[in-house]
């Protein structure tokens, strides 16, 4: 059975699995991330490749990461990997390993994933809706991955839910409203009244604990953050009428938030009667975790494979 070399790229770790092309994770391992130094990334990334490579026999490597990437593994940007983007990496990792490579954004990979064995296996229309720092997002329609004139369909989170007039105009983004980090701890924060980033409380589960403890600044910073994600679930289901939204992210393990985003979706649908006589979509967790990331990669190499994409071409 052919093995693949999965790689999720984030800005803390690079998780990397040996993978077939059943989908099954046969090896897994992670090492720390610097994203402020892209040359030190992609000096990891071919030691990562030429190490696997000497004891598996590989058929390719798949990368998962942050960023806009088109169908032709570009990346036009890479997120909270400062700089990467500038490099040409598909082609470097390429050269350096003589592997064929392919790379897809790592929101995307978790839609793949999810399609392949996944919570969306037998579904056709879905969106994955990963809440990790920020927000990404995967569209499916009619069982295909919808990637956009740049490859940036599904980037939920540079959506404005203010009015556009912070500055810079993200600051009103649904990351900055729905994300796990900028969204839940940058609203618990603002209550707190830390503004510095240094001050930050990024422990969700103490937010969690606090409200359990009957803490108001928390009680209430959790009731904007069910809020703020409900109002995104609903313009996401009058956009694109899915059968299902798969929530991801390291959040969407915790009942006690995926029950509060629940809620909220009902309470704001029943306000709204038109969305109440259509009704919603089924607000599901995604079930493969910290190695859809990886899985999803190696899915996105396999359609590549079955379309006869060649390396250099469409990855």
């Amino acid at each position: 059975m052919e093995e693949y070399l999965g790689i999720d790229v984030g800005g803390s770790f690079i998780k990397y699995g040996v993978i077939n092309e059943n989908g099954n994770v046969l090896s897994q391992n992670k090492i720390p991330s610097n994203r402020k130094e892209p040359e030190k990334i992609i000096e990891s990334l071919i030691q990562i490749i030429l190490k696997i490579k000497n004891v598996r026999p590989l058929v390719g490597v798949a990368l998962s990461i942050p960023g806009v990437i088109s169908e032709k593994s570009q990346m036009l940007t890479s997120g909270a990997l400062e700089g990467l983007y500038r490099y040409n990496l598909a082609q470097i990792l390429g050269d350096k390993t003589k592997m064929k490579v392919c790379i897809v954004n790592d929101a995307k990979a978790v839609g793949y994933a999810e399609k392949w064995i996944g919570a969306g296996k037998n579904c056709h229309n879905f969106v994955c809706l990963p809440l990790g720092t920020g927000v990404g997002g995967t569209i499916v329609l009619n069982g295909k991955v919808i990637q956009g004139r740049t490859g940036a369909a599904g980037e939920f989170g540079l959506m404005l839910m203010g009015l556009g007039k912070s500055e810079p105009v993200g600051y009103d983004s649904a990351s900055f409203h729905c994300g796990a980090v900028a969204g839940l701890c940058r609203i618990y924060n603002r209550k707190l009244g830390n503004r510095a980033f240094e001050d930050w409380e990024l422990d969700i589960k103490k937010i969690l604990l606090c409200a359990s403890q009957g803490q108001l600044q928390a009680i209430e910073s959790l009731e904007e953050f069910y809020n703020n994600v409900a109002v995104l679930l609903l313009n996401i289901t009058v956009s694109l009428d899915p059968e299902k939204i798969l929530i991801g992210g390291g959040i969407s393990e915790n009942e006690t938030i995926m029950d509060g985003i629940k809620k909220a979706l009902k309470v704001l649908v029943t306000r709204y009667p038109e969305i109440s006589a259509i009704g919603t979509p089924a607000i599901e967790s995604c079930q493969l975790g910290n190695a859809a990331g990886m899985i999803g990669a190696v899915a996105r190499m396999l359609e590549g494979e079955r379309k006869n994409e060649k390396y250099g071409e469409v990855y």
